[in-house]
């Protein structure tokens, strides 16, 4: 048996022990480096195909690899991506599926939590559901675990979709324009630089007709949002702000 030693400490080389450490490092390299290159796609993504294709690339490894609480959650993730373009609930459903499948293997993954409750929310908002307690509920649980255990997860998500949320309730069900502003000052503060934070802040400044306040916030999602024809989404947080932007006008005395 080889023996090496390092300072006072006395280590003994064993050859299976070095190549059993290798190559599991190895296998971890691997996965994270496919991970980030999954994730570099999802970034880059645009068009319903292109989300299609990620959540097909990530079913085949699942298939190859199961029970896999990294690939879980991304897949979840590209099927909310998807229901977002082509309208189907079947989508948020498989979200939901995948999402809590990620929560049985780690129960500790805000970022699953977060998904499963934006799927839960946003399946329930297509079936004319939003303003039922059924929806409500689940959603807020897992958002507020979500909040507990990341909340700079998805620039600040937690935060801007309670945010979102307390705007939206009616305030019997539990709605607060001030509960809002305060989750989306605070998702501005984790994701300075993301453009629907600012959008959120601002359609909640704007329902306490602070204009002056909504007008700052929406001054940086336009700045934010410069020169996005290619990103569909961006374009579409602009140009609600540019509608804001000219109701305010229309509204100010």
């Amino acid at each position: 048996m080889a023996e090496f030693s390092f300072g006072e400490k006395r280590f003994f080389k064993e050859p299976h022990i070095i190549i059993f450490l290798t190559l599991f490092l190895l296998v971890l390299t691997g996965k994270a480096t496919g991970q980030t290159e999954i994730d570099k796609q999802y970034q880059q993504a645009r068009t319903l195909n292109e989300f299609e294709r990620i959540a097909e690339e990530i079913q085949k490894i699942l298939a190859h690899e199961p029970n896999q609480m990294e690939w879980e959650w991304r897949l979840a993730r590209s099927h909310y991506s998807i229901a977002k373009r082509n309208k189907d609930t079947r989508q948020f459903e498989l979200c939901i599926q995948h999402s809590s499948r990620a929560l049985e293997i780690k129960p500790d993954s805000a970022i699953s939590y977060f998904f499963r409750a934006l799927c839960r929310g946003k399946q329930g908002e297509m079936q004319g559901l939003w303003s039922s307690l059924g929806i409500i509920e689940p959603f807020e649980e897992d958002m507020k675990k979500a909040l507990e255990l990341d909340p700079a997860i998805q620039n600040g998500g937690p935060n801007r979709a309670l945010g979102k949320l307390y705007l939206e309730l009616p305030f019997f069900l539990g709605g607060s324009t001030n509960q809002a502003i305060d989750h989306l000052k605070k998702a501005v503060l984790l994701g300075p630089d993301h453009a629907e934070n600012h959008l959120g802040l601002a359609e909640a400044y704007y329902s306490k007709n602070n204009f002056t306040a909504a007008r700052k916030s929406l001054s940086t999602l336009l700045r934010l949002t410069d020169n996005v024809a290619d990103d569909e989404d961006l374009l579409k947080l602009r140009t609600k702000g540019q509608e804001l932007m000219n109701k305010m006008a229309y509204e100010s005395p």
